[in-house]
This record gives structure tokens, sequence and C-alpha cells, in this order.
């Protein structure tokens, strides 16, 4: 991918980091001018309630430590299982609920010297889930795992890697227990310098999903 375009998904993921905090103001404004009816989709944040998610995006590095580092894109596809942990708690903009969620991942490298990274990850996410019934919900999350690449031992050190994830985003409910996610993915992937090489692997993208709540 050329640089103008890597530069765009950098800005656009910095952008939906800027906005989220804004969002969050404007929803307890709105919170504190509303009944007290709870949103439509809120039942879908209860304690014991699941979410599976499907989605895929593309990862670009390096961010911001960059010097001596290579170019590594690669696009993602991930399938996930969440567990909510607890009821939906607290007022104002920090209304919601803690979820845990187990990923898996495969990446293809289209762009540096490597085919691909695979792996798992398990993400702690806060859902802000606000009483007005716009069908907007953002979250926070982070997460580490595991993975596996063929990447240029020069860089990773090894095949197997671990990784530590954060991410912002924000889903939209556009049916009955669907709604559409869009995030702001940051991946670091090393090998903890259990291996000779530890360079590692700094990326930041977009990512676009869809969740089924049950």
């Amino acid at each position: 991918m050329s640089p103008p375009m890597e530069r765009a998904a950098q800005v656009a993921c910095v952008i939906l980091l800027l906005v989220m905090p804004p969002l969050g103001a404007a929803g307890q404004v709105l919170a504190e001018s509303a009944s007290d009816e709870t949103s439509a989709f809120e039942r879908f944040f209860d304690r014991g309630r699941y979410e599976a998610q499907f989605g895929g995006g593309a990862l670009f590095s390096p961010f911001v430590a960059t010097r001596n580092r290579p170019t590594i894109d690669y696009t993602t596809t991930y399938l996930q299982l969440g567990y909510m942990l607890g009821d939906v708690k607290r007022e104002g903009w920090l209304r919601g609920n803690l979820e845990l969620a187990a990923e898996g991942f495969g990446n293809a490298i289209f762009e540096g010297p490597g085919g691909y990274i695979a792996g798992a990850t398990l993400w702690l996410r806060y859902n802000f889930v606000p009483r007005w019934s716009l069908g907007l919900v953002p979250y926070v999350q982070a997460g580490a795992g595991f993975v596996s690449t063929d990447i240029d031992h020069h860089i990773v050190g090894q095949p197997f890697n671990f990784n530590l994830d954060i991410g912002v985003g924000m889903r939209y409910f556009i049916a009955r227990d669907w709604a559409l996610d869009l995030e702001c993915r940051y991946q670091h992937i090393s090998n903890a310098n259990l291996g000779r090489k530890n360079l590692g692997i700094n990326s930041i993208g977009p990512i676009l999903g869809i969740s089924y709540f049950f």
C-alpha cells in the first residue's frame, strides 16, 4: 500500500481516538435530558449474555517507533466470542459494563518480509451503554495473546511471539440482535526477549466487524 494510504489509515484511527471523549460527554448530556426508560438494546449487555463477532481490516507498521523498523502491512480476519461479566452499572458517560472476549485471528502480510501472522487474543472490554436510544455503544478494550509467524527472524526473533493490543471503537445497532462495529486497533508483536532478536512490530489500523448478541 502506498505511503499516502497508510497515512490516511493512521490519521483515521487518530481521529476516532479523539472523538471518543466528546461522544461520551454528549452521551452524558443526552442521558441527563432523557427519561428513565432504558435503551432497547441494553438487555444484550446483561450479565451472562454473549456476543459473537466476525470482522477484518488492515494494520500498518511501523507506528510511533519507526527507527530501523521495516514496513510490515497486513490484513487481519478474526472471529470473536464475548461474555458479559456484569450488568450495566454507574451513571453518566461512564455507564456501562465489562466484557471478556476470546479471539482467534489470521493475518496475511501484503507488504514486508513475511507471509502470515496467526494467533489468539484474550480481550477485556468496557462497553459504554447509555440510556439514550440512538443505537450507539462505544467501547475501549485491551488484550494479550500469542502468535505464530514466518516474519524474518531478524525482526521478531522466532516463530512464536506474543501480542499486546489496544482498541477503541463503536457499535451501531442495525437490527434486533445485530450491530456493526468500527474500531481503531493498535497491535504490538514481540517475543518478550525469549529470542536472540526482538525488534518487534508496532502497527495500527481500522477494523470493521459485525456482531450478533444472544
